[in-house]
């Protein structure tokens, strides 16, 4: 690898280093069309298909919004929607009531939380999925068929296929010279698909690549010059198992892993959305999920705790606060908070919609979302199916009525954690509800006070008839002094101030859901529409699942029956269920899941590329006790792991996408792992456990309004400690392709475009690493022959954990003369070390940094 040579190109060295390939325009078309399903089409069938849809038979000025076409062809007044152009569209205008002679709905405007929808839909290109044709809309959907719907290779049982079968010699699998290349069963069907299409798979990746590899897919930092001579130094057998089984047990390995999970609980430290509130304790949901990983909590427990933590029988309470915890993740999503009494059904049933979405995609690979209105269109889930759910989640408590900013507001739910914390809970809210009385009383007292120096006799009776506020025994005994009397009152007052100033701290507390008092089943909303029930669907789950039944009694809201149904395998969907995490393994450790679309296993996404093999890892995880840990041992010491990312003209031409894995896949690392490297190279990174990185900040998560505190991201930490407000990401995790916190993110988006190589280039944390190398060799080095050239090899070791070539380390050197003479006329010392400085970002800009081979 060459450096830059000079600051024109760097640039482009820094856009061209990080290219890969990009499917920017797929994501965006996948993210634009789920928030559409999620979000738009809901609100058009619930506030607008009444007069303004085919189906109903209603046009109203000429305009029907139940497909693509009629919002295209517009009504009386023209094209109703211009994508892209908020203020132009007249279906905004309608809805924000900026016209006059153009309000919809008419009888009284949306709240602001949906026009907040409607106006970030256009905004993203207006992209409706819908027949363009508005009569199609006419045709009644034909109600899926859970029972046929079997047949798809995903609801199937698992098979058992005869390749996994041990056999007395690896000679009877293959013929030469490929017999030995298979080191475990899960070879033996890459091998078998890649000899079915005459391919040979790459070569063994060299051990220092296969190093680097294993230490980032396994704890997220490359290694250390140190950790990789250690590596290299073990020459007996097992070297590669030792070092898995080590990093398996290191704590980054939660960290690494717990935020592949993160990404599927759409995991955030603000809630979002209209309200843009911190939650302040979503940390500790965060640092539970990252214990769990490492203490390699059964999968099917897990996902329990996940569900149903708090409803678990525990036997300690350190015990119950950390399954209670884990529930968190029913509460961290994001939840439209601002509404009025009678939208509280509409919020009732978009949070169990979120819920039901969240957990269809991140457990069981499904698009359930898309039954809220009709039958799915695509998958064997009928709208029954979706209330049959609806129900368990409406019977959930997420949200709660608190004290903020001064007044009564729906909030996340908060309950107190530890041996008193419901009491200390109870206590604290209580003082913030108790404090607004308070304020009343005191403006009462004080007039008590102006009556008595008026000697308003009349007027003090009446207050004290009214309100326990007046001190009667002095007031109204005209035998006490003036002066008594008026120190009664100010005692009154000063009781009053004093509790008003003195607020209890805020208790341990973390953020847990509950059951409602009486749980109930949910009835059938027709079209979706909160206002128009029909027939009651009993709580339950996926029919095309589901074998026997599952009683959910009526103490209960079923989240505990759900959270069981999740992982059962026998009449359950736990095959299901294992089958997606499997894969979700696959695509973390190969780069491409064998089901590329690892969020959706319905007929609308790909089908998987090795099927036997995903069924054999499945039954192997349920088999190994849904072990996370032997699932990724299992995968990462395969041979089709260490293959190297060589390119062959033949498998390319044969297979581009690299499907049947001839060559391991070249990738990019992640915008953690490219920060936390960065700051390990610097010496800055703290790896100790990280709590709240959010108790600086107000209420309201952005600095907006009387709140003039930003998020911070210059903390040592780990990235995966770094706060993560919705709406206001860390400028790198914004340009770098992290996971949208707005919703479940099985595959990250995979972008190349100018703004990574102009923060490469610009952002204040690149510069700091840099600069903090920099001094680092100044300090390092004794200034004596060849120090220049030591210099040149630490800074290789401290960034790409190997020495330098000679080759690169006269580049380097010729490279650090020439910004010397550019920067000739300022301080020496300084002119070096910025010199320097900017080699080192030149290295943090290269492919040795950036990728992974």
């Amino acid at each position: 690898m060459k450096c830059v040579v000079h600051l024109v190109s760097f640039a482009i060295f820094v856009f061209l280093a990080t290219a890969m390939r990009t499917h920017a325009n797929e994501g965006a078309d996948v993210k634009a069309i789920a928030y559409f399903e999620t979000h738009v089409r809901p609100l058009l069938a619930s506030r607008c298909y009444s007069c303004h849809s085919a189906r109903s038979g209603n046009r109203e000025g000429g305009l029907v919004l139940d497909s693509r076409g009629g919002w295209v062809e517009g009504g009386d007044n023209g094209t109703a929607v211009l994508p892209g152009d908020v203020d132009a569209s007249l279906l905004i205008r309608a809805v924000r009531y900026s016209d006059p002679d153009l309000q919809m709905p008419p009888d009284k405007a949306l709240p602001a939380s949906a026009i907040a929808t409607l106006e970030r839909w256009v905004e993203m290109g207006a992209v409706d999925p819908r027949d363009a044709d508005a009569e199609e809309e006419r045709i009644e959907f034909v109600p899926s068929d859970p029972v046929a719907g079997r047949q798809h290779w995903a609801y199937r049982p698992l098979q058992k296929s005869s390749l996994a079968q041990p056999t007395s010699s690896p000679a009877n699998l293959f013929s030469e010279p490929s017999t030995s290349w298979a080191r475990s069963p899960l070879d033996v069907f890459i091998f078998a698909q890649l000899e079915t299409a005459g391919l040979q798979p790459a070569a063994d990746a060299d051990p220092r690549t296969l190093a680097r590899r294993i230490f980032i897919q396994l704890v997220g930092l490359p290694p250390t010059a140190a950790e990789l001579a250690e590596f290299m130094s073990d020459k007996q057998p097992g070297a590669v198992e030792r070092l898995v089984d080590r990093l398996l047990e290191s704590p980054h390995f939660g960290e690494r892993w717990g935020r592949h999970w993160l990404d599927l609980a759409r995991y955030a430290d603000s809630n979002g959305l209209d309200e843009n509130f911190l939650f302040r304790e979503a940390w500790r949901y965060r640092n539970q999920v990252v214990d769990s990983f490492n203490s390699d909590v059964p999968l099917d427990q897990f996902l329990r705790e996940q569900i149903a933590g708090d409803l678990l029988p525990y036997d300690s309470i350190s015990q119950r606060d950390r399954q209670r915890i884990a529930a968190g993740f029913l509460v961290v999503g994001p939840k439209v908070l601002l509404i009025n009494e009678e939208e509280r059904m509409q919020q009732r049933m978009d949070v169990a919609d979120e819920l039901i979405d969240t957990i269809g995609k991140s457990i069981l690979g499904q698009t359930l979302g898309c039954a809220r209105c009709h039958d799915h269109k695509f998958d064997p889930i009928p709208t029954s199916d979706y209330y049959a759910l609806a129900g368990i989640f409406a019977s959930t408590q997420v949200l709660e009525e608190r004290q903020m900013l001064n007044q009564s507001r729906v909030m996340e739910r908060l309950v107190g954690i530890g041996t008193d914390g419901v009491q200390r809970d109870n206590d604290y809210e209580q003082f913030w509800i108790d404090r607004a009385e308070n304020a009343e009383r005191q403006k009462r007292v004080e007039r008590s006070i102006n009556l008595i120096q008026t000697g308003d006799t009349s007027g003090l009776l009446q207050l004290h008839e009214d309100h326990d506020d007046v001190a009667s025994s002095m007031v109204l005994d005209s035998c006490r002094e003036f002066a008594e009397r008026i120190a009664a009152q100010e005692a009154v007052l000063k009781e009053l101030k004093k509790s008003q100033t003195s607020p209890p701290p805020i208790p341990p507390r973390a953020m847990i859901p509950g059951d409602v008092d009486h749980p109930a089943d949910e009835a059938i909303r027709l079209a979706g529409q909160v206002d128009r029930p029909g027939a009651v669907v009993p709580r339950g789950f996926l029919s095309v699942l589901t074998e026997r039944d599952f009683k959910i009694t009526d103490e209960s809201s079923g989240r505990l029956e759900l959270a069981n149904w999740l992982t059962n395998t026998e009449g359950g969907a736990g095959n299901l269920t294992a089958r997606v995490f499997a894969n979700r393994v696959w695509h973390h450790l190969m780069g491409r899941g064998i089901v590329r679309t690892v969020d959706n296993f319905g007929r609308t996404g790909e089908e998987p590329s090795h099927p036997e093999l995903l069924d054999y890892l499945a039954t192997d995880f349920i088999e190994s006790g849904w072990s996370m840990k032997s699932l990724i041992r299992k995968v990462i010491l395969s041979r089709t792991f260490a293959m190297s990312s060589q390119h062959d003209e033949r498998g390319h031409s044969f297979d581009p996408d690299n499907r049947l894995l001839w060559r391991a896949h070249r990738r990019r690392v992640d915008p953690e792992t490219f920060r936390d490297a960065m700051l390990l190279a610097s010496g800055n990174l703290d790896l100790q456990l990280t709590g709240s990185t959010v108790d600086y900040l107000g209420d309201q998560a952005t600095s907006v309004g009387a709140n003039k505190v930003r998020r911070r991201t210059d903390f040592p930490c780990r990235s995966v400690y770094l706060p993560v407000i919705r709406n206001d990401l860390p400028e790198l995790f914004d340009v770098f392709d992290f996971a949208n916190p707005q919703t479940t993110t099985g595959m990250r988006p995979d972008t190349m475009v100018g703004t990574q190589g102009l923060f490469v280039l610009n952002d204040v944390s690149m510069l700091a690493a840099s600069d903090a190398i920099a001094k680092r060799l100044m300090v390092t080095v004794d200034p004596s022959v060849g120090a220049d050239a030591q210099r040149v090899d630490r800074m290789y070791q401290w960034i790409v954990g190997e020495s330098a070539q000679a080759a690169e380390v006269d580049e380097i050197l010729s490279f650090t003369s020439q910004w010397e003479t550019r920067l000739q006329g300022q301080d020496a010392a300084e002119v070096r070390l910025r010199a320097w400085a900017i080699a080192c970002q030149a290295l943090f800009a290269s492919s040795r940094f950036q990728i992974t081979e």
